[in-house]
């Protein structure tokens, strides 16, 4: 079964749809005539549920695009993960998260490691993310036991190991030959991951395929549906209620 190709054809006729119901809503058409087959049809009963059969039409191309989406396709794809823990490191980097915490404990392993005579300097700092290459390691000694990266906690998912490098003085100044190091791990607040998270999205849609080939067909659909919907309750509804009105008047 050509699982991808399903896809493709449900998702072109959700877009097609959808782009279509968008259209008229937004330019107002009169669904109480059209052309079927070359001839003109006029509406003469219940024209104020023509968008409501719109609205379910749209929800059945929702449901068939929704059900023959690939395994895993609502989930950030390779690119999208590498895009996300670039936006962590750099998030980490810029606003020079854990770093006091880091030069704490630099200072006390240099400290307890070397002569009192001897002085650090910070010389650079650094971060990653190590979850992916984790997981992977973990899915080649465990195989499907492992949990894939969609499956972690987000303060998991999120983990960024922070790094400085430091040069050690002697006490007439002169450098020694190998530097210093020190890391810590750290995980960021949910809302700083969260934000991250929106930006790596927003801005992936305009440089990976995943948001346009998975998430915005769905909610392209989504909205279509739910202006056809509110422009069935306003044909209906101010409809029953003028109707009052002129009865009242009466």
């Amino acid at each position: 079964m050509d699982d991808e190709g399903d896809f493709k054809k449900a998702r072109g006729f959700l877009l097609t749809y959808s782009a279509l119901v968008l259209a008229l809503w937004y330019f107002g058409a009169d669904l109480t005539q059209f052309k079927l087959m070359g001839n003109e049809v006029r509406l003469q009963h219940r024209t104020d549920s023509a968008w409501l059969v719109l609205a379910v039409l749209n929800i059945y191309f929702l449901a068939r695009c929704y059900q023959r989406m690939p395994s895993l396709g609502l989930y950030l794809d390779g690119p999208m993960n590498d895009l996300y823990d670039r936006s962590l490191v750099w998030v980490a980097l810029k606003f020079k998260l854990r770093r006091k915490a880091l030069r704490a404990q630099a200072a006390e392993r240099f400290a307890k490691n070397h002569d009192p005579s001897r002085t650090m300097q910070i010389t650079s700092y650094d971060a990653i993310t190590t979850v992916q290459h984790d997981v992977d390691e973990a899915q080649r000694r465990h195989g499907d036991e492992a949990p894939d990266l969609h499956q972690l906690s987000r303060s998991s998912r999120a983990e960024i190991k922070i790094s400085l490098l430091y040069a050690i003085y002697e006490k007439n100044g002169q450098p020694l030959d190998y530097p210093g190091g020190e890391h810590l791990n750290h995980s960021p607040h949910a809302l700083i991951t969260w934000a991250v998270k929106a930006f790596a999205i927003g801005r992936g849609a305009f440089i990976t395929p995943w948001f346009t080939d998975h998430v915005a067909p769905l909610a392209l659909g989504v909205i279509s549906t739910s202006l056809a919907l509110i422009k069935w309750c306003e044909m209906k509804f101010s409809t029953d209620t003028f109707s009052a009105s002129v009865l009242l008047c009466f």
